[in-house]
């Protein structure tokens, strides 16, 4: 089904304009200025460039998709929050929002950004697809994306078992953060799907 619906709406140029325009939030969104109190809490120097490098990486995957809006001729579409996946996280659970304070914080923000990640390394193939036939130049950018995306999870997974007290409780904790993350893709997808359905843009 979700296949088909990324399918049926990169056919359309609304749709490629609102599937962009999602990119871009989902990259310049409420989870920025995490990485930022991360930078400041994370004392390892080598661990540390990981954070800048990661935030820096989420700060260019943006602009690729600014540059894919503008090279289509398209605007940056505004988003509902019901349609924002790091919004929806944040207001059910209040992970990634209550700030970065304690070792504790950083093993949590980077249990739930390993999941993000995760979701991100799954999807992205997926839309690249959608992409493929009516926009090529889109589809290698969804991809380039997912390459970066597997190295962040691997970050992720770094810096998360570095300061987490023990391998279980990580464990433990990135699967929490699975579930929670995945509650939540469900929710702003089902969202997604009728935003799009109502505007016309797929069946």
């Amino acid at each position: 089904v979700r296949t088909t619906f990324l399918h049926r709406l990169a056919a359309t140029p609304a749709g490629r304009e609102h599937m962009l325009s999602i990119a871009v939030e989902a990259e310049e969104g409420d989870e920025g200025h995490i990485f930022d109190q991360l930078a400041d809490r994370v004392d390892d120097p080598k661990l540390r460039r990981l954070v800048i490098r990661h935030r820096d990486d989420e700060v260019r995957h943006a602009q690729l998709y600014r540059e894919c809006l503008a090279r289509l001729g398209f605007e940056l579409q505004a988003i509902p929050d019901e349609l924002k996946l790091i919004k929806h996280i944040a207001n059910t659970t209040g992970g990634l929002e209550h700030g970065v304070r304690t070792t504790d914080d950083i093993v949590a923000t980077y249990a739930m950004l390993h999941a993000i990640e995760e979701r991100g390394v799954e999807q992205f193939p997926l839309i690249a697809e959608a992409f493929r036939s009516v926009d090529p130049a889109t589809a290698d950018v969804y991809l380039r994306v997912t390459r970066d995306e597997r190295g962040h999870v691997r970050y992720c997974d770094t810096i998360g078992r570095h300061y987490a007290p023990d391998e279980a409780t990580w464990e433990f904790i990135v699967a929490h953060a699975r579930t929670l993350e995945t509650a939540a893709f469900e929710a702003v997808t089902d969202a997604d799907r009728r935003y799009c359905v109502e505007r016309g843009w797929v069946e």
